[in-house]
C-alpha cells in the first residue's frame, strides 16, 4: 500500500501548486508598492507553482509504476 501514500503526496503537491497559481494570478498592484515588486512576486509564485506541480507529477508517475494488483 506504499503506492497510496505516494499518490496522496502527489495529489497534495499538485493541489498546492494549483492553489499557489490561483493566488498569484489574482495579485493586484498596490499603490504603496512599486509595480516591479508585484511582477517579481508573480514570477516567484509561478516558479513555486510550476515546481509543485512538477514534483506532484513525478510522485503520481512513481505511484502508478509501483501500483500492482
Amino acid at each position: 500500500m506504499t503506492w497510496a501514500v505516494t499518490a496522496a503526496l502527489g495529489l497534495f503537491s499538485v493541489g498546492i501548486g494549483a492553489f499557489v497559481y490561483v493566488l498569484v494570478s489574482n495579485l493586484e498592484p498596490q499603490p504603496e508598492y512599486p509595480e516591479l515588486m508585484t511582477d517579481a512576486l508573480r514570477l516567484v509564485g509561478l516558479a513555486v507553482a510550476t515546481a509543485a506541480v512538477g514534483i506532484g507529477i513525478v510522485f503520481l508517475l512513481s505511484a502508478g509504476r509501483a501500483y500492482t494488483w
